[in-house]
């Protein structure tokens, strides 16, 4: 019984290093199973040889999309960038907004993950209420870490979807409201969708 204390201490210890290395997936939720499963992928898509470099940009980046596209709900993202103006729009306008704006969501997602293919993922810790979730992720490199939060939603079907970005402090999605909301204060929705069609 006198060693029961150090016991618990290694025990502990041990517990601690597997979290760390598992990227803190030690009883994960689904929520967080499935997003590590997809951030799993991206990072082999972005560490596999044949993938690298300018010339396969368009090829790694088709696999990136492929990727980003079943975890990343692009309807849902849009209506809540659009907000109040979502319900202004035609049913053909609000598709044509989704296809042009999921674009632009994935090239800015794959943008800034582009580039990090040796560094770990850290899954840090994650907040449940009932079928949302934010899950906390840290990218370590070997010069800085960058914080990149997932806000999720859950359906009928258990499958949990982001909704939302927060990197470095900044929520993707509250960012792209605030620049689209002051646009249609002074544009028509026309005008917006042609900057879109521009980038």
């Amino acid at each position: 019984m006198k060693y029961l204390g150090k016991d618990l201490g290694k025990i502990g210890a041990v517990l601690l290093v597997m979290f760390v290395l598992s990227g803190g997936a030690v009883f994960a939720s689904p929520a967080q199973d499935q997003l590590k499963q997809s951030v799993d992928a991206i990072l082999a898509v972005l560490r596999t040889p044949d993938l690298k470099g300018d010339a396969q940009k368009e090829k790694r980046r088709e696999a990136l999309g492929t990727l980003v596209e079943e975890r990343f709900d692009f309807e849902k993202m849009s209506q809540l960038s659009l907000g109040k103006h979502w319900k202004e729009r035609t049913e053909s306008e609000k598709a044509e907004f989704v296809t042009l704006f999921s674009r632009l969501l994935k090239d800015t997602y794959i943008t800034k993950i582009e580039a990090y293919t040796d560094e770990r993922v850290l899954f840090l810790s994650e907040r449940i209420e009932n079928k949302k979730a934010q899950i906390d992720t840290k990218i370590i490199t070997k010069t800085v870490e960058i914080p990149i939060n997932y806000r999720l939603f859950t359906r009928e079907s258990d499958q949990w979807r982001v909704y939302d970005l927060v990197i470095e402090g900044v929520s993707l999605i509250s960012n792209y409201r605030s620049q689209f909301g002051q646009m249609l204060e002074k544009e028509s929705f026309e005008n917006l969708m042609g900057k879109l069609k521009q980038k």
